[in-house]
């Protein structure tokens, strides 16, 4: 009996499925997509679809407050090695590949760790940058070009004509530096290994520090000065970043590979140059109409009209000294010539310049929508639009501006905060005002000087006295009114220091800013007197000594001395004008 239950259930159960219809729930659940799924199956059990069955069921479930889905919070989604770094490259772009892997790895089971490091990381901008992780590979590169992976074959790309190159008198050789000096001087050492090391540091001299000039002189060096056997090699230093340098060490260890690699092309040139001569296939330039250029020495057109390779190149570096980047056909055709014509004709550098701006004009040419260009570039991208600085992403580049003014970033300063360069300028020019105001000069030797204490008679280490207030020149206290003294149309000997330097300070402000016609309408971004009361502020009061004092501490004892004495003559003649 009890089995004959639970299969009479289990059809029941059946039943109650096969009476919903699923092409009424899987609409409802698109729709309504945090309804409850068992509530959705229970609402369209019994009914068939239709349009009008699904609208009617559509109206029940806004009718009500239907119950929604449960919600399972799944567990947090752990990055792997790989994409943790990716994540750190997509916020820090600008920033060194290999110091975001170091500290990727390093907190890689830290996600508190590595979150505090990227904000820091974003707040400061203390990292090694991606430009300078560039320019080392590229450095490391040409370094390895000249030493370790040296090739004839490149080395003549960079140089087609070494001996001409070298043996140029006018050719610009940088001063060496302590790093590339001393290498110089380790391969000179280990390359005459029998010739003293201080008449290789006298020839090294003599020849202003010219690596093959030194080696030339050092070859014939005469044998009956030379030591009797070789000296001992010693270990180069690290490789130095002179590439110059290592340009001519590279080239004087390798002239005889130069000299017959040279001597071979040359030889094959001339066999190929006569075969093409035999066979008609010797081709005119349209330009300069030499009737001998070789097929592969051709550039054409689109149009097909043929020009040497040399004149193509000459055509299209003066265009893009001009700032063109359309190339026309040196021809009466209206083509032009195409990038892998051009590739095949410039140089590599230059080419890559091209390339790179043709792209950016076809790029603005197509009307992107927010497409932006960086301000000190040609990089263009479309960054966030609540973003408020374009970040570029050229290698060459990779600085950060402001998409309101087109500056460079001035975070967290708005855009009408910046200086400007004549506002630099200005302010540049009020500050050395103010300093000149603070400053006192000697009338006899033009020393510039400024007390912090003491009476206003100053004597210089030339021996000159002058008056601290009126910077004219003094022959003795009779210039001053003393303390209580009476009369006030006299210098006083003594005087709030703090307030004689704030009042010249902001004295010779106002003149500077009457000169530049600053005004309440013409106003400075950043004033320097801005905080001038702030920084003059004290809570110490005005100290004047009710006698005088002796403020002539660092004086040697016979200026102290010398300088009592007319102290108490000053006191004394002050006493015997007020008994009169």
């Amino acid at each position: 009996m009890a089995e004959e239950h639970i299969l009479d259930q289990f059809q029941q159960e059946n039943n109650a499925e096969e009476e919903v219809d699923n092409r009424l729930v899987q609409p409802l659940m698109e729709i309504f997509p945090e309804a409850c799924p068992q509530f959705l199956r229970q609402i369209c059990k019994g009914k068939r679809h239709s349009p009008d069955v699904l609208n009617s069921l559509m109206g029940e479930v806004l009718d009500v407050d239907y119950p929604k889905r449960r919600k399972t919070e799944s567990a947090p989604y752990r990055l792997n090695a790989s994409e943790q770094l990716e994540l750190m490259k997509s916020i820090l772009v600008d920033a060194d590949p290999e110091y975001l892997q170091m500290h990727s790895d390093r907190l890689i089971d830290n996600p508190d760790d590595l979150k505090a490091f990227v904000s820091q990381a974003i707040e400061t901008r203390n990292y090694p940058t991606l430009k300078k992780y560039l320019r080392k590979k590229q450095l490391s590169a040409q370094q390895n070009q000249y030493t370790s992976e040296f090739s004839v074959a490149k080395f003549l790309e960079v140089i087609p004509d070494p001996f001409q190159y070298f043996a140029d008198s006018k050719r610009k050789v940088g001063e060496l530096d302590y790093r590339s000096h001393n290498y110089a001087m380790y391969y000179l050492r280990n390359k005459f290994a029998m010739v003293q090391l201080r008449s290789i540091r006298e020839c090294f001299i003599k020849n202003k520090e010219g690596l093959l000039a030194t080696c030339k002189e050092l070859e014939n060096y005469p044998p009956s000065k030379r030591m009797a056997s070789k000296r001992g090699k010693v270990a180069m230093p690290s490789i130095i970043q002179n590439i110059p340098l290592l340009q001519e060490i590279a080239f004087y260890d390798h002239q005889e590979e130069i000299t017959q690699f040279l001597s071979q092309r040359k030889l094959q040139e001339e066999m190929e140059r006569k075969q093409a001569k035999a066979a008609g296939l010797l081709q005119t330039c349209a330009c300069c109409y030499d009737d001998e250029i070789m097929p592969n020495d051709i550039a054409s057109c689109e149009a097909g009209c043929m020009f040497c390779k040399y004149c193509v190149r000459k055509s299209a570096e003066i265009a893009f000294g001009d700032g063109k980047l359309d190339f026309p056909c040196l021809g009466d055709c209206e083509s032009h010539f195409t990038l892998p014509v051009l590739q095949d004709v410039i140089n590599p550098k230059m080419f890559s310049v091209i390339a790179s701006k043709k792209q950016v004009e076809e790029v603005k040419a197509a009307g992107i929508e927010d497409l932006e260009t960086c301000p000190f570039c040609d990089f263009a991208a479309i960054p966030a639009r609540d973003d408020k600085l374009f970040r570029c992403l050229n290698p060459q580049c990779m600085k950060e501006s402001c998409r309101m003014c087109k500056e460079p970033s001035h975070v967290p300063l708005r855009c009408d905060e910046v200086e400007k360069d004549e506002d630099v300028k200005d302010r540049t020019y009020i500050e050395n005002k103010m300093t000149e105001g603070l400053l006192r000069t000697c009338y006899k030797c033009d020393m510039k000087f400024i007390k912090e204490e003491g009476c206003n008679m100053m004597k210089c280490r030339c021996g000159a006295l002058m008056c601290y207030v009126c910077n004219q020149p003094v022959k003795n206290y009779n210039h001053f009114n003393g303390p209580d003294g009476s009369n006030t149309n006299l210098c006083p000997l003594f005087s709030d220091i703090i307030q004689l330097h704030k009042d010249a300070v902001l004295k010779s402000a106002e003149e500077a800013k009457r000169d530049l016609g600053i005004s309440e309408a013409k106003r400075l971004k950043i004033d320097p007197t801005a905080d001038i009361e702030q920084h003059y502020k004290t809570d110490t009061e005005t100290v004047v000594p009710a006698a005088p004092v002796n403020p002539f501490l660092a004086m040697n004892r016979e200026d102290r001395l010398a300088q009592e004495r007319a102290l108490q003559r000053f006191e004394h003649n002050r006493r015997r004008r007020r008994r009169h």
